[in-house]
Order: structure tokens, then sequence, then C-alpha cells
């Protein structure tokens, strides 16, 4: 009886994995997830979680870490592709100027254009793993022709530095900047990833369904 409890939580808690979906186009197969096929390509996105878009005949895809799918933002986990002209890419809070475009890796991450040039930067996944939605939002500074981002940014005529954690901290010593960033000390464990329907969902309305079924089930 109790092996048959055991049992029946293990599948209640077992996420809704959608199945690997296969796509032929032109002689050619992928298989995976948010498949995607123009006239001469066609690509899968690996997980669940991932994305796929379509510019000018090329397929671009692209699957978020393993810390951005345990530790979503509030607004959900939402991969995206953007393409102009010939470039495409795929990923977080994307930028799209001067006829270049750029993702972020993760949606903790930021992306700045400064003089023709475009910089994505994205904090450590042991950072994700530590504080998750709860992550400042990083910000760039620039010095001169130079770009850096990250947090506690400081900068002198030509140069700028920044620490790449929330409580890293830089220091500027007349014309010499030094940063430092303690070590993380966390050991995040995770054992099924969430539902991939789940993720893409803000904060607000998964807190909402959880309430409504806490409301249920005490009825």
């Amino acid at each position: 009886m109790l092996l048959t409890i055991l049992g029946i939580a293990l599948l209640a808690s077992t996420p809704s994995i959608p199945p690997v979906s296969c796509l032929s186009a032109n002689g050619k197969t992928a298989c995976g997830y948010s498949c995607r096929a123009s006239a001469d390509d066609v690509r899968c996105a690996s997980t669940p979680y991932g994305t796929c878009g379509m510019f000018h005949g090329k397929v671009s895809c692209f699957d978020p870490s393993p810390a951005a799918i345990h530790h979503p933002p509030d607004e959900g986990l939402r991969p995206e592709c953007e393409g102009i002209g010939n470039e495409a890419a795929c990923g977080f809070n994307c930028l799209v100027t001067r006829g270049k475009v750029v993702c972020a890796k993760t949606p903790y991450g930021v992306c700045r254009e400064h003089f023709g040039e475009l910089k994505c930067w994205d904090p450590p996944e042991s950072s994700i793993h530590e504080l998750g939605a709860e992550l400042p939002r990083p910000t760039c500074l620039t010095a001169s022709t130079a770009i850096a981002c990250g947090y506690d940014c400081k900068n002198s005529r030509t140069e700028v530095k920044c620490a790449a954690t929330p409580r890293g901290r830089c220091e500027k010593d007349d014309f010499r900047l030094e940063c430092f960033d303690p070590p993380s000390l966390l050991q995040c464990a995770h054992g099924q990833p969430p539902d991939p329907a789940e993720v893409r969902k803000p904060k607000s309305q998964r807190r909402e369904e959880k309430e409504e079924e806490a409301e249920k089930a005490a009825r």
C-alpha cells in the first residue's frame, strides 16, 4: 500500500514534458522541440524550454541554461529570436540596432550598444542559482570607447570595470580600477525539471493558480 502511494506521489510530481517531434524538409530531418523548416534548413530546439525562429530562410534555435530553467524570472521564461538583414540571434533581452542583433544567454542578462559595438553580458550561473528572480539587474557603464556590464561598475577616462556578482565591489583609486567578487558557497541541487508550460507563465499567474487550487482542495 505504501509503495502504491509513493508511486502515485512520484507520478503526480513528474512534470508534463511534451513528447519530441520531428520535422522533415528537402531531404533533411530534425527532431526536438519548436521545430522550424525553411526551403533548405530544418532545426529544432533541444529542450521544451527552447525556441526557434526563421529569418531569410535561415533557422536559428536556442535553449536556456538549466539555471534559468529552474529559476525563471517573475515575468516567465520566454526566450525569443530576432533577425535583421542576414543577422539572427536567439536568447533574452535581444537588442536590434545598426543592422546587427545580439541576445543575452539568460533572462537576467543585458545587451547594450556603444560606439557601434553590441555587447551582451550575463550574471554567472552561481548567482542565478543563489538569488533567482531576486537577482538585481546588472548595469552597463562606458568610458571613451570602452564598455563593461555587471555590478558596482566604476570607470576612469579610458577604462571601465564591473563586478561579476551582486555582492562584488569595485574601487577606483586615482586612475586604477580594481574589482573583487566573493566566491559563491552555495550548492544547488535540483530534482525534476519544472513543467515547461509553468515556467513560461508570469509569477503572478502561477501564484493565482496555486491559490485557486488550494481553495478547491480546502472545499
